[in-house]
């Protein structure tokens, strides 16, 4: 049985969603602490780094294993915005899960609009 080869934009989605994860996990790791010790005033970017590469990551990641439309990939866009910018924090104003901080709601949103961009980037370089 042969094997499928990724098409290279699928290729292209993956690397790009491994790469701005393990940007935010080490930002996270390192840039944080950071900022907090020293107290520095970075705006809340240290505050936002997860927020900011979660819809970014997830749906690069997602579109990595299996070729979506344009407008699916929008529809996917505006879902995951609602869920980590909405769903997510909202869970973290009724105390159920970590806490509601309105800059990680702003923060998703900016995620969002970053992830639409980049996928028309990425569409129109590669001609799809």
């Amino acid at each position: 049985m042969k094997k499928r080869l990724k098409p290279k934009k699928e290729k292209l989605y993956l690397i790009l969603s491994v790469l701005i994860i393990s940007i935010g996990f080490i930002l996270t790791m390192f840039y944080r602490p950071y900022v907090y010790k020293n107290k520095i005033n970075d705006f809340g970017l240290a505050d936002t780094i997860g927020s900011l590469v979660s819809v970014i990551g997830f749906c690069f990641f997602i579109w990595s294993y299996k070729a979506y439309s344009n407008k699916e990939k929008n529809r996917q866009i505006i879902l995951a915005t609602i869920i980590y910018a909405f769903v997510w924090e909202f869970l973290g104003y009724l105390n159920i899960y970590g806490t509601f901080d309105i800059k990680d709601v702003i923060a998703a949103i900016i995620s969002g609009l970053l992830t639409f961009f980049l996928k028309e980037f990425i569409d129109r370089k590669n001609n799809i």
